[in-house]
């Protein structure tokens, strides 16, 4: 399929108001409603296939347009999981608009955190840091931002499920195929209701709740003793459930080191709702079932999104094409011959047996597949197996902190650009690339980029790339979102005509190093 128009929107995070504004810009939905309507009607058709007023709003178009969203939908604003249930909820196609979702690594990191928690740190494994400093960077990215929308939209389906499993004392889970069953080895209806607990009074309503689950003295809080109460719980509960400890999970080593804001995070299966100043309605979930909800609902939005996209000559990626990238056989590296350290030709009489879209599609294929096996592993007990696509501080985390620099295929705009300059070696390796690969345009997110004094500008463009080689690497504006705007957010998208030419405004980068 041809399309006349190919329409990109860089990361959003978070930000559906943005989201919804800058797809009217374009022509393709009428945004007349307000945001609060929106988000009214995604919480009433969680359960539906498609939304009918959500299709309503859609502006059928006279041609086939294509649309690539460059990934981190999700983190650091109020509403990520609000426009991934928006972007489903729709069949675009019977409106000629078709969708290419990419994968990020912030919607990546959402994926570990919901799939397995407790091992959620082991995907920065060889940056040189410790547990504590992992937890408190994945805080930092804004996570919490996307599990607060998820508890929001999703909040009514985790009570109701986590109470039946505290009621029966089991769990039954359908899955296409087969069913899953999940049982508590002792009984624990006395949690079936959200209990009140008055601060002045913990140490006595907890003791009460001991006694309700049957527990002897020996469980109880001491009179006067300095409690930390989400600690308290995950110790009670834990501890009965002693098969499966981690379900009601603490990320830390430390008490003392999660007193604070980071509680947020380490505490999010513990629903806790301020009833007036001295006292607290307290929820505790498993975090199994917080996990199937939502394999059920954003299970198929990941199994559909891809690494890598091309549209001719034209490659999209989340965070760019880095060095490691050309290298690595799982993406283009089987073009790379060490012996001769070039790159063979991808020649148009081998284009039945190897092309550009075929290498794209056997790398979109291996991700699909440790997606799927992610999905389908319901042990709550290892690793899901992503961090093989992630490999955060490959390169930049070892040496300067948490990476930017990213792992085989996403890398940093400007970090890249950086080690471009000067660098000759590193330029003809791209140069090399993209005569093997006829590729002339590579269109990434993921590096911030703000232009106070140009805020309409979508784009940016490496310098030293398209003077050396004539590579246009472009980075759209994924500043664009209320997550990292103090300022108006502005617009997002920028456009190629059916020609190749971009329709948007954007500007040539020097480095800022």
């Amino acid at each position: 399929m041809t399309f006349n128009r190919i329409i990109t929107f860089g990361d959003m995070h978070g930000d559906l108001d943005i989201l919804l504004a800058s797809l009217a810009e374009k022509g393709l939905i009428r945004y007349e409603q307000k945001q609060d309507d929106i988000i009214e009607q995604i919480k009433a058709g969680l359960n539906d296939a498609f939304i009918p007023s959500l299709e309503a709003i859609v502006i059928p178009q006279s041609q086939p347009v294509r649309v690539v969203f460059l990934g981190d939908f999700l983190d650091r604003y109020d509403f990520g999981y609000a426009i991934i249930q928006f972007l489903q909820k729709i069949r675009w196609e019977t409106f000629e608009i078709y969708p290419i979702f990419i994968l990020s690594n912030h919607d990546l990191l959402n994926f570990h955190f919901v799939i397995n928690p407790f091992e959620l740190p082991e995907i920065y494994q060889g940056s040189g840091h410790d547990k504590e400093d992992t937890v408190a960077y994945i805080q930092q990215m804004g996570v919490n931002k996307s599990l607060d929308n998820f508890k929001a939209l999703h909040g009514d389906e985790i009570v109701s499920m986590q109470q039946g499993f505290y009621e029966t004392g089991k769990l039954e889970y359908q899955e296409a195929g087969y069913t899953l069953l999940y049982q508590y080895p002792c009984d624990l209806s006395a949690l079936v209701q959200p209990r009140l607990y008055k601060k002045s009074s913990f140490h006595t309503e907890y003791n009460n709740l001991v006694n309700a689950l049957g527990l002897g003295s020996e469980k109880c809080l001491e009179e006067g003793k300095n409690v930390h109460l989400a600690d308290a719980f995950f110790n009670l509960v834990g501890e009965l459930t002693e098969n499966e400890p981690r379900n009601w999970w603490d990320l830390s080593h430390t008490q003392e080191a999660w007193q604070a804001d980071h509680g947020i995070l380490s505490r999010f299966n513990l629903f806790k709702k301020e009833i007036d100043k001295d006292t607290l309605e307290i929820f505790l979930v498993d975090w199994r079932v917080i996990s199937l909800i939502w394999r059920h609902h954003y299970g198929d939005f990941f199994r559909r999104t891809q690494l890598l996209h091309n549209e001719g000559n034209t490659v999209f990626v989340h965070g760019g094409i880095s060095p490691l990238a050309m290298l690595d056989p799982l993406v283009f590296g089987s073009l790379y011959d060490p012996r001769s350290n070039t790159f063979k030709a991808l020649r148009p009489e081998y284009k039945r047996d190897l092309s550009l879209e075929k290498m794209i599609s056997r790398t979109n294929r291996v991700v699909a597949q440790i997606m799927e096996n992610a999905l389908n592993d319901y042990s709550f007990r290892r690793m899901n197996g992503l961090e093989v696509i992630d490999q955060m501080g490959f390169w930049r985390g070892i040496a300067q902190g948490f990476p930017s620099f990213g792992g085989p295929v996403w890398s940093d705009f400007d970090y890249l650009q950086h080690c471009l300059k000067g660098e000759d070696k590193l330029r003809e390796l791209y140069q090399a690339f993209k005569e093997a690969t006829g590729i002339d345009r590579i269109i990434c997110g993921h590096t911030q980029f703000q232009l106070l004094e140009k805020p309409d500008v979508r784009y940016l463009m490496i310098k030293e790339l398209q003077e050396s080689c004539g590579l246009e690497y472009l980075c759209v504006d994924n500043a664009c979102s209320r997550g990292y705007r103090h300022d108006k957010p502005v617009l997002n998208g920028i456009e190629i005509d059916q020609d190749g030419k971009i329709q948007s405004l954007g500007e040539i980068r020097f480095s800022s190093w």
